[in-house]
């Protein structure tokens, strides 16, 4: 990108090529490229204006990037001034983007950019490969984990139900909820909330104090007769839908039998408030998995704070509470898979030494951007998954990229 050509090249025009592309710092600070993506996120322009000679077209670019505001209080590394010109070397961290000035032949320039796109063309079609690897993976994930409950909303296909599933915002208004007749016997439940203010405060006890209406929900029904329950999912058809303390201790008082019972609690894309997690531990200590997939949010961070004192963040602390009162938890699944997600919870939700303190205290803490099913048994077993897979991949794919990914 950066590659100064001969001054001396004369046999086809020579043109500016002006590249804005994305950095690894201001918002995007802890975000590392690929060369596919610093190739999809970059702008590149080209100047209409052919030049004839180097020395006139880098005269042109030496007004350009004078005149650019990217360079401002720019000097010249050496004392030919000389292109490629770039921003970076500023050291402005705030840039969301820098700018790149290059003089290159046209011929240069048409020959990287057809290069470029067959770069693009060839990872293209790794990535095709890779997702399809990892749904066969993902497939035989779930068949080792005894077909456990798994839900997914990349791998729908793939998904395992509850033994009872029940959509709020699907139920008639003017009917009432049944409770299924082997309630007694149900060992998981997927929930699916409405999200709708007022049937939030009904079923999850959030911004609201009525008593009543949160024993009363068709969720807090089914947990007290669901005396054997041991996995519940709870979900939102809303975005955003807020789980409060409220909900956690109306089970424990309504429904004490899941103080015992309940293994897993996944509520997945929920906002969960730190005040809300510390009481989770409290109330269900036999949990071997808890799923809080992106509910951490940062609307509880105090943006007041001087972030060079480096203060604790508001789920620092409910999260080691939470966590060292589940001696048996086996797994603990907090999301935010994307860099740009992480990003956000380490800056305003969660710091990097509780999560590390986390890892010391359960055996399997995840962060992706979907839920995954439980791991394979041991390293031989997904060893021969993937044998398995690369070879039902390879009838799709041909042998060439088989034989490149068996390794």
């Amino acid at each position: 990108m950066s590659t100064k050509i001969s001054a001396n090249a004369t046999d086809d025009s020579f043109v500016i090529v002006t590249t804005t592309y994305p950095t690894t710092y201001g918002c995007h600070r802890g975000r590392s490229w690929s060369k596919a993506d610093m190739i999809c996120q970059s702008n590149v322009d080209v100047s209409k204006q052919k030049y004839a000679s180097y020395a006139e077209a880098v005269e042109k670019a030496r007004q350009m990037r004078d005149s650019n505001c990217w360079f401002d209080g720019y000097e010249p590394e050496d004392c030919d001034d000389m292109p490629p010109y770039d921003s970076s070397v500023m050291e402005n961290y705030d840039n969301d983007e820098e700018v790149l000035i290059r003089v290159m032949k046209e011929s240069e320039f048409d020959e990287e950019r057809a290069e470029d796109q067959k770069y693009l063309d060839r990872a293209n079609e790794e990535a095709m490969f890779e997702a399809a690897l990892k749904r066969e993976m993902i497939k035989l994930q779930v068949e080792e984990s005894g077909e456990r409950v798994f839900y997914s909303y990349l791998y729908r296909d793939c998904q395992i139900p509850a033994e009872f599933e029940f959509d709020e915002s699907k139920k008639d208004s003017d009917s009432s909820f049944a409770l299924p007749a082997n309630a007694s016997e149900i060992k998981s439940i997927m929930f699916k909330v409405d999200g709708a203010a007022s049937v939030n405060t009904k079923v999850l006890g959030a911004g609201g104090r009525d008593v009543a209406l949160l024993q009363g929900s068709d969720l807090m029904q089914l947990l007290v007769a669901c005396t054997s329950l041991e996995e519940l999912y709870v979900r939102s058809c809303k975005l955003r839908t807020e789980i409060d303390n409220e909900f956690i201790e109306g089970i424990a008082t309504l429904a004490p039998h899941l103080r015992q019972t309940l293994k897993v609690l996944s509520i997945s894309d929920l906002n969960l408030p730190p005040w809300t997690l510390k009481v989770v531990g409290k109330h269900f200590p036999n949990l071997t998995r808890l799923d809080v997939s992106d509910c951490f949010s940062t609307d509880y961070n105090n943006w007041m704070i001087d972030y060079n004192d480096d203060p604790p963040l508001p789920y620092d602390e409910p999260l080691l509470e939470c966590v060292g009162d589940l001696p048996n938890l086996k797994r603990l699944d907090l999301g935010h898979g994307s860099q740009e997600m992480q990003r956000y919870l380490f800056d305003y939700s969660l710091n990097h030494r509780t999560l590390l303190k986390v890892y010391r205290m359960v055996k399997h803490v995840t962060l992706d951007e979907d839920n995954m099913p439980e791991p394979f048994s041991s390293a031989a077993r997904k060893k021969a998954a993937r044998a398995k897979a690369l070879q039902k991949l390879g009838v799709k794919f041909g042998k060439k990229e088989m034989d490149r990914y068996a390794s």
